[in-house]
């Protein structure tokens, strides 16, 4: 039998592993738990219609524009930016759930850049990971139309940047490269920095993306500036 020291020292040891846990997890984001030393991916809700049977679930109003504040966004007067710009934005420290920080969420930008890879997420998006001429890289993201409501203002330009992806390329589970310039029109958004390849220093998106425009022709230069 081990003397009562020893027995009291593991047992003040069991407790501050359980209060780290408990502490861990009261900082991770909504929708997140522990698992392994990490925070896992945001959890999902099944959509039988969905591309990967999926639907996401947090801030999801927000990425799919059914939340209060969409209706200040504006997809007809889209302001035309830089990656570089958008990277160095202040990230909120908690983004809201069901709210958008502003002005950065409440905005739809246009974007000049290198769409670089792509693939299908788990919940059904779209992701692109776009580069500029500087190698500043961001993520942009398409919802599957089947994860957004009719209610949303932004559904049809989703249901149309969707379709467009879809005639060029086909998205699967696995990175794809593409290399190729495209012209974004989508609204900002701030994710949790979690590892994902290309994301930006802040963990700002747009998302949902409205419109795709492979090769653009006319304006900036398609690697940014």
């Amino acid at each position: 039998m081990l003397p009562r020291k020893f027995l009291w020292r593991g047992g003040v040891a069991a407790i501050v592993g359980a209060v780290a846990v408990v502490a861990l997890a009261a900082s991770a984001p909504s929708g997140y738990r522990p698992a392994n030393g990490e925070i896992e991916h945001e959890v999902r809700t099944p959509n039988r219609h969905a591309t990967s049977g999926s639907c996401g679930v947090e801030r999801w109003a927000v990425k799919t524009g059914t939340d209060a504040d969409a209706r200040r966004v504006h997809p007809d007067a889209p302001v035309v930016q830089t990656i570089a710009y958008l990277a160095s934005l202040a990230p909120p420290a908690h983004p809201p759930a069901h709210a958008r920080v502003q002005p950065a969420e409440t905005t739809t930008y246009v974007l000049d850049a290198t769409l670089v890879e792509y693939k299908l997420d788990a919940d059904s998006d779209y992701q692109l990971i776009i580069r500029d001429a500087h190698g500043n890289t961001m993520i942009a993201e398409i919802p599957d139309p089947a994860c957004v409501k009719a209610s949303s203002p932004f559904a049809s330009r989703i249901d149309n940047a969707r379709a467009g992806f879809n005639a060029r390329f086909t998205a699967t589970t696995g990175f794809k490269t593409a290399n190729i310039p495209v012209r974004l029109t989508g609204v900002g958004f701030f994710d949790y920095r979690r590892g994902q390849p290309g994301v930006a220093p802040n963990a700002i998106e747009l998302h949902p993306v409205l419109d795709v425009d492979f090769n653009p022709s006319a304006g900036r230069s398609a690697a940014g500036q």
